[in-house]
């Protein structure tokens, strides 16, 4: 169960019964997490176009494709930006409850965690969370209309992670077809950053009193 609940009350005996909200309680401030994750997110595509150029000349031998410390600073920056992620997220989605607490979420809060790991959910748990959290924000601001790109954000995001699938399996995942690949998957990646930003600066200014 999610953080308290509604309940139903009487104000006076015989009166009709309310469906009350919990308590609000302060939000939580969200724009420091908010500027690391797009910091990390930035650094995210500036690695992995380094490790699409690093392909070109790879060792087809390479256990990695690319260079070992380049995977590594890759592995390393995708762990960071994970974690940030998903904390920032996890924030965004408990202020989201807190200012429309009527709001239905399609998802648990959990899964601004899990829904980035779990293998098949992740390709669209994380899209309804970050919609529903930013929906029911929204809906606390009945004069603002956002609309930030969420579905450019997410195809784009989807079709980056298969183009980088994709490339392990040309020529083992090094050489210029495989750099080739990898380079059209950053370059939409890239578009997905731009998108991302609006998305992350609407939530930002939604819960910033």
């Amino acid at each position: 169960m999610d953080g308290p609940q509604a309940s139903w009350q009487q104000s006076d005996p015989g009166s009709p019964w309310v469906l009350t909200p919990p308590p609000a309680g302060p939000l939580e401030p969200v724009g420091g997490l908010a500027t690391a994750v797009l910091v990390l997110s930035a650094v995210v595509v500036a690695v992995d176009l380094l490790t699409a150029l690093s392909s070109f000349g790879a060792d087809p031998t390479s256990a990695f494709g690319v260079a070992p410390e380049v995977f590594a600073l890759s592995t390393v920056c995708w762990l960071a930006t994970l974690v940030v992620t998903s904390v920032w997220l996890l924030r965004v989605r408990r202020n989201a409850e807190r200012m429309s607490p009527f709001h239905h979420h399609v998802r648990s809060r959990g899964w601004a965690w899990a829904g980035w790991m779990v293998p098949v959910v992740c390709w669209w748990f994380p899209f309804q969370v970050v919609r529903d959290a930013l929906t029911a924000s929204a809906a606390a601001h009945p004069g603002r209309l956002p609309r930030p790109p969420l579905a450019l954000w997410w195809g784009t995001w989807v079709a980056s992670q298969a183009l980088t699938s994709t490339s392990s399996w040309v020529g083992g995942g090094v050489g210029p077809a495989a750099g080739t690949v990898q380079l059209l998957g950053v370059a939409v990646l890239g578009v997905a950053l731009a998108a991302w930003v609006r998305v992350v600066r609407t939530a930002t200014a939604l819960q910033t009193p």
